[in-house]
């Protein structure tokens, strides 16, 4: 399969990877994840297609945080003693390199693509330097932490003992001339048939580590400057999209003990080098490095830095002096265990909930039975023990609420099993609301943004002034989920074998969603739905890495996060959820529910998963194979 998140157009103009150092401090929002990431400490963020890892690692350039306005930045700037070197990743740029290396044989290959990078990764050094001598904001708040003194004659000797060393043509001794010329060296590297044809400066390269490059820099750095305390962040984006050697390494690393240097390595949930991190004798979180998943467990967590990010957003609008509950109102049905809502009691005869309750048993009769069978009257919800209030009404609630909105009477209005609303679309009680839209967005700021931003354009535009109605904002909702699932639609699988019969990621997930809503929207009220899957052993190796490829655009996240380097070397025996963002699509309740194996609910779904296991296949000597290509 290709790289799904390679060409994700979907909010591709929230993408921090276009954006320059001064604009990413101007966007920021700082979560609770980037006072972790910041510590002197190695690190390594987890987190699918635009979760944010791009965002947290630019904004630790000194550039960025020089430009950070405001008593945070102030706070930021005192904490970090160390200068960050961001080195991005690009698919296409692997493509151009992969290509350039054609000719070349498996281990030239190999050192040819590392010599590219650390070239890029030196160009990237340079960029970290002129940022803290020449490279500076408009309105530079940075002082001293930021910022280094560099004479003119220091800045030539620096740049002539490491052009000197690298074997570096270089018609200008500076740091801009330094990097003009690195960026030449790459124009001009055509496609190579031999390691032997390749420039004295690219040879060097190739038989050199990504430490020995830092070493390297930061010596004649500290050698013409005297800085002898400077340390550094070596920040790496999209790791898994380096060369495999360069992710061994750079693993490998964060067992290091140059006390110069430390790393921050962002990764996707899964990539091909996570078994490196559950080796015995790897790096382990907590230990070597502080493992930071991008994905909110704490629902509060990811309440208040959704304000954060609301905030940002109406800053400048007419919508800025409001709180978004008075914008978007306070959700239905997210949570069931406050104690009012809309000013009453939220369980007394008369309040919306106990109407939920009432209504649901009125044409439900598997509901009613299982209210009866536990002593709970409907109404009178207010009067039962504390016990059975905790233990079974506020436990229900949500989906008492949720069932109801999408459930009618049968005909004659006989309590029996109810049938489906004709409904336009999901219904508005459901989803809309503050909660509701930080809920669908897990606290991607992406995701977020994008929302946001069109609902308070909207609210802004309405002469009214009113709170948006719940119609608006459930079209919004719907719409964005719309459009993640048209793109998980457009990735393509990947056929190695012609005779086997593959499922697409969207039909996976499509038969995923359909499961669940019959858990919670079929003949019988269930209290504890089925809502998460488990990847046991009888799910087809082609489908597991479908889930991976998920996983890694944030399809799926995973439940079960026990482990902690939250990363996945294999899907078998771990638990996952849809995201909330499709559940206004597929008529789904944004909650986590019990889990069922994945090839049972998949069996049920798409019937025998034979067809897409792979054919065994006569081999020269009489016997059977498996063969399946690599993902």
């Amino acid at each position: 399969m290709s790289n799904p998140s390679a060409a994700s157009p979907f909010f591709g103009s929230y993408n921090a990877r276009h954006i320059t150092a001064e604009e990413v401090a101007h966007q920021f929002v700082p979560s609770s994840k980037f006072w972790e990431l910041i510590a002197l400490r190695n690190s390594l963020l987890i987190g699918p297609r635009g979760s944010g890892k791009t965002h947290l690692l630019k904004m630790l350039q000194p550039k960025a945080l020089a430009a950070w306005e405001g008593e945070e930045g102030d706070i930021a700037r005192s904490k970090i003693d160390y200068w960050s070197v961001f080195t991005p990743a690009d698919i296409n740029w692997k493509t151009q390199v992969e290509h350039k290396a054609q000719l070349l044989s498996g281990e030239a290959q190999t050192q040819f693509s590392n010599a590219v990078f650390l070239s890029h990764f030196r160009e990237a050094f340079i960029s970290c330097l002129l940022q803290i001598t020449r490279d500076r904001p408009s309105n530079d708040r940075g002082g001293e932490s930021t910022r280094v003194e560099l004479s003119r004659e220091r800045e030539v000797a620096l740049c002539l003992a490491l052009a000197d060393s690298w074997h570096l043509p270089l018609r200008v001794p500076s740091l801009n001339g330094l990097k003009l010329a690195l960026v030449e060296e790459m124009v001009h590297l055509g496609v190579p048939q031999a390691i032997e044809n390749l420039s004295p400066y690219m040879k060097r390269l190739a038989k050199m580590d990504v430490l020995g490059v830092a070493r390297e820099i930061a010596e004649n750095f500290v050698n013409v400057t005297e800085l002898y305390n400077a340390r550094w962040a070596l920040c790496f984006d999209e790791l898994e999209i380096a060369p495999i050697t360069i992710q061994k390494d750079l693993f490998r690393y964060l067992r290091s003990t140059d006390q110069r240097f430390v790393f921050k390595l962002a990764i996707s949930p899964s990539n091909d080098a996570s078994a490196l991190l559950n080796q015995e004798s790897a790096a382990s979180a907590g230990n070597d490095f502080d493992a930071i998943p991008l994905w909110f467990i704490d629902q509060s967590e990811r309440e208040i830095f959704c304000r954060r990010l609301w905030e940002k957003y109406v800053s400048g609008t007419k919508a800025a002096t409001l709180s978004p509950m008075a914008i978007l109102q306070r959700s239905r049905f997210q949570f069931a265990n406050e104690k009012s809502a809309y000013g009453r009691r939220r369980y007394d005869e008369a309040s919306p909930w106990s109407k939920d309750f009432q209504d649901l048993e009125r044409i439900d009769r598997s509901f009613s039975d299982y209210l009866q069978q536990r002593g709970v009257r409907s109404s009178s919800l207010e009067n039962v023990t504390r016990e059975k209030m905790n233990s079974i009404v506020r436990k229900i609630a949500p989906l008492v609420g949720f069932r109801s909105a999408y459930m009618q009477a049968a005909k004659g209005g006989i309590v029996a099993e109810p049938v489906r609303r004709k409904l336009k679309g999901p219904p508005p009680d459901v989803f809309s609301g503050w909660d509701a839209v930080c809920t669908a967005t897990e606290g991607n700021p992406r995701w977020f943004g994008g929302i946001a931003s069109r609902l308070i354009l909207k609210w802004t535009q309405s002469p009214s002034g009113q709170a948006l109605t719940r119609e608006q904002q459930t079209h919004e909702l719907h719409a964005a989920a719309k459009k993640f699932l048209a793109w998980i639609n457009a990735i393509p699988v990947e056929v190695t074998q012609e005779s086997m019969t593959y499922v697409s990621l969207h039909d996976l997930i499509t038969a995923l969603a359909k499961s669940f809503e019959q858990e919670v929207l079929g003949k019988i009220f269930k209290s504890d739905p089925v809502l998460s899957f488990t990847v046991d052993e009888g799910t087809p190796p082609s489908v597991q890495r479908l889930v991976i490829a998920a996983l890694n655009i944030g399809a799926i996240v995973i439940v079960d996060d026990q482990d902690v380097n939250f990363t996945v070397t294999t899907p078998v025996g771990r638990v996952f959820r849809l995201v909330h963002l499709l559940a206004p699509h597929f008529n789904l309740p944004m909650r986590k529910g019990k889990t069922r194996n994945l090839s049972t609910i998949l069996s049920k779904q798409l019937g025998s998963l034979d067809k897409y296991r792979p054919v065994p296949i006569k081999i020269a000597n009489g016997s059977e194979s498996e063969q399946l290509g690599l993902f």
